[in-house]
């Protein structure tokens, strides 16, 4: 056979082979790009729902806090939309929380809620003086929010405050 057409097969071989190998190493670079965009956009949207419940939450307990010293006539339209906001980020954040935080927000935020709901708002509502009981479960749910829910909250947001740390490259639960 000749060389030159030895040394041409040759050199088509190689240019194939180099050519299925890069598509490969290609392939392979989008695959991971595409996981880290997916990732990325799941911890945006982690992170969005957990200070849009903050926001929200807090934004109710300032309402409330107005209306202790203002009263309840003509800042129920108000009240309500906060509510709605408040209610509306809770369902969100039920949804996309971890297994711990769920059970958290289950088994000790909604009681505590419930119980403010049913002391210190019900009394602002129906115009009834505040005891040192309902002051107190205000001031403790104030305190939960600001204390405890952030200590349940870093977990959720660990891979954003070392995002090279091998740990931080673990899936949501």
């Amino acid at each position: 056979m000749d060389p030159a057409v030895v040394a041409a097969v040759v050199g088509a071989g190689a240019a194939l082979l180099g050519a299925f190998v890069a598509s490969l190493a290609t392939r392979r670079v989008e695959v991971l790009r595409l996981r880290a965009n997916l990732v990325e956009k799941a911890e945006d949207r982690k992170l969005a729902t957990l200070e849009g419940f903050l926001l929200a939450v807090n934004a109710w307990l300032d309402w409330l806090s107005f209306m202790e010293q203002e009263g309840w006539e003509g800042n129920l339209d108000e009240l309500n939309a906060r509510v709605r906001a408040r209610d509306d980020a809770y369902r969100r954040l039920v949804l996309l929380a971890s297994d711990d935080l769920h059970d958290w927000l289950t088994n000790v935020y909604n009681p505590v809620e419930y119980e403010l709901k049913a002391t210190y708002v019900r009394r602002l509502r129906y115009g009834q003086p505040l005891d040192e009981r309902s002051r107190e479960l205000r001031r403790s749910f104030s305190r939960l929010l600001r204390e405890d829910l952030i200590v349940q909250f870093r977990p959720e947001v660990a891979a954003l405050r070392d995002p090279l740390h091998p740990a931080s490259q673990r899936r949501w639960r």
